[in-house]
């Protein structure tokens, strides 16, 4: 695999593990970021991943419920990493 082809596979495994947590994406079509949130929530509550780094920005403020989902997220990112090491 290339690694652009890395970078889009670990990318849909993310989104699709997000989704099973109950997360909505929502692409603002930067290229850079994609933003994770709950039905209902505002973006104090949201999770922004990082499609290049695989990781996630939370604020600080964010629910403990947020913060909590985002590092499950950073977790398994770096699973799907070590993947392809």
């Amino acid at each position: 695999m290339t690694k652009k082809e890395i970078k889009n596979a670990i990318n849909k495994a993310v989104y699709q593990y997000a989704e099973s947590l109950g997360y909505g994406m929502f692409d603002d079509n930067d290229g850079s970021t994609v933003t994770f949130m709950k039905e209902g929530s505002n973006y104090d509550d949201a999770i922004d991943y990082h499609r290049s780094e695989h990781n996630t920005i939370v604020v600080n403020w964010a629910s403990d419920e947020i913060k909590a989902d985002a590092k499950l997220i950073d977790t398994f990112a770096e699973n799907q990493m070590k993947q392809y090491q």
